[in-house]
């Protein structure tokens, strides 16, 4: 079977309008991205209600050591997460999946966890989502940008 054939992605509209946002994500899939209709770009939406606690994805991670981040502060380190910070040569990871898309609010509508032996980041549902809403979650850190 070949890669284009075992995962098909739809294109649906959230909302009935004409001129809706096209989202993208996996046939069945629970949450999708597509560009907001704001300054943050590309974001993640609900495709369908996501209760509280549900398990929205468990996305694996590639480790990155502090030593092989360039100087620059140039890519890859835009985006990584701290991974364990006290390990050295695991002081960094690279989440695969939806992770890098969620957006920063300090209101989040999901929190993520670290599975450092099975080397996932997964996020859950802080509260009831509403299909059509963006999912978002707390940096923790100082940010670059205005949040408003």
């Amino acid at each position: 079977m070949s890669i284009s054939s075992a995962v098909k992605y739809n294109e649906s509209e959230t909302s009935e309008a004409a001129n809706a946002p096209k989202t993208y994500g996996q046939t069945g899939a629970i949450i999708g991205w597509q560009e907001l209709d704001n300054e943050k770009g590309r974001g993640v939406i609900a495709l369908k209600d996501i209760a509280k606690g549900t398990l929205i994805e468990s996305a694996p991670v590639i480790v990155v050591a502090k030593e092989d981040v360039p100087d620059s502060g140039g890519a890859p380190d835009g985006y990584l997460l701290d991974w364990e910070p006290d390990e050295e040569g695991q002081e960094h990871c690279m989440p695969l999946g939806y992770i890098m898309l969620y957006n920063h609010s300090r209101a989040p509508t999901l929190y993520l966890e670290n599975n450092y032996e099975e080397m996932t980041i997964s996020s859950f549902a802080q509260r009831d989502i509403k299909t059509g809403e963006e999912l978002t979650w707390d940096y923790s850190c100082e940010i670059w940008f205005d949040e408003d």
